[in-house]
């Protein structure tokens, strides 16, 4: 496949810019959110275990437990004959750690118990750190990047399963009351207690609720039921499952493990080099002046007169390194432009020095001398 050439029309060589779609991420990244008590943890454990037989794994499960409540599933995961270690700590700066020693091959498999604590810690921290006991507008600039960058993008990109959990809290919302006239505030839903994007980092995501069935007053039976918010996979989202399991999420488990591949693409580029500093720009007025200076100097110490002979040398240097005979469209290139043309204009007077230096080598023609007249005369008696 040739792409066109946006500037020149031409058809572009095949690189490796882009590449055929394929599963280049093929690990489960799911996150359970509930309130107290509706199993979040019991079936993030659930699905670890079916999870680590699914991929054959061979490495203990990792805990990162916020709660001291990994103790309670050691029986369960014993029972599958599954190894666990657990890290018991709330700190963002632990569970980063944690993530590089995953990477690094410590285990297949993640659970993050539960990232609402870490999040809290995180905030706490920071107020500490500021000395402020309520946080300000302008400390959510720092806050939500350094989290992105420390936890999110890491979530995603991480080359392991992580299953995490999250404490529920209402959303609400405000409204004026059509009747009263005053302004009422309303519970409009139900999200993660965690950075406002992190929920939606996942590529499932299950609600987790607490369903009663009463009888005479009592609690007669009590079951966990799993909301599916978001599957990427399509294939369970929006379905609901009463105390589930591994096997009601396999599906989609499935989907997101199969046929993996590596991708080869060049690497991502970084954005900030679209940005400049107030003292990159002057660098860059800087290097451009200095380049603009190079050429000028250069084509005036190479032709230094001013007959039309050497003006038009100067021009052809000029076109035959810029494509143009403007010295206006020269100054509006970019430094790197002007480093290029400089060489390009090198090259033009070491041709125009060969070229003149073969013509001088030339031998003259040979021109007879008319012979004297009186050599002439004497000839002919």
């Amino acid at each position: 496949m040739n792409t066109q050439n946006l500037t020149t029309g031409k058809p572009r060589t095949q690189d490796n810019f882009f590449a055929l779609i394929g599963n280049t991420k093929p690990y489960f990244k799911a996150a359970f959110e509930g309130f107290a008590g509706t199993g979040k943890t019991y079936t993030a454990a659930k699905v670890a275990i079916g999870l680590h037989k699914r991929v054959g794994s061979k490495k203990p499960v990792i805990i990162f437990d916020t709660e001291k409540a990994a103790k309670f599933l050691k029986s369960m995961f014993a029972a599958e004959g599954i190894e666990v270690l657990v890290r018991e700590s709330k700190s963002l700066a632990d569970l980063k750690e944690t993530m590089t020693r995953m990477r690094e091959g410590a285990s297949d498999v993640l659970i993050i118990d539960s990232i609402s604590h870490v999040w809290e810690d995180f905030l706490k921290s920071y107020a500490e750190k500021v000395r402020r006991t309520r946080l300000e507008f302008q400390d959510w600039g720092v806050i939500k990047p350094t989290w992105k960058t420390e936890f999110s993008d890491v979530f995603v990109r991480d080359p392991y399963h992580i299953i995490m959990t999250g404490r529920a809290g209402y959303e609400y919302e405000n409204e004026i009351n059509k009747e009263t006239g005053k302004r009422e505030i309303y519970k409009s839903g139900i999200k993660m207690k965690v950075e406002g994007e992190t929920a939606y980092e996942p590529d499932l995501l299950v609600l987790m609720e607490r369903m009663q069935e009463m009888e005479g007053g009592s609690i007669k039976k009590v079951t966990r039921q799993g909301i599916v918010i978001k599957d990427r996979s399509t294939v369970i989202d929006g379905k609901v499952f009463e105390n589930p399991e591994f096997k009601d999420f396999a599906p989609a488990i499935d989907v997101m493990l199969e046929a993996p591949e590596k991708l080869e693409t060049t690497a991502e580029r970084d954005a900030g080099t679209l940005f400049r500093t107030e003292e990159e720009k002057y660098e860059w007025k800087q290097m451009k002046k200095r380049w603009l200076e190079e050429i000028e100097n250069y084509l005036v110490s190479v032709w230094p007169g001013q007959s039309a002979d050497q003006k038009k040398l100067k021009i052809d240097a000029i076109k035959y390194a810029f494509d143009t005979m403007s010295w206006t469209v020269v100054e509006s290139l970019r430094p790197e432009a002007l480093e290029a043309g400089f060489k390009r204009i090198q090259d033009f007077v070491q041709k125009h020095i060969q070229v003149e230096g073969a013509e001088m080598k030339k031998p003259e023609p040979k021109v007879e001398k008319p012979a004297k007249k009186a050599e002439a005369k004497a000839k002919t008696k």
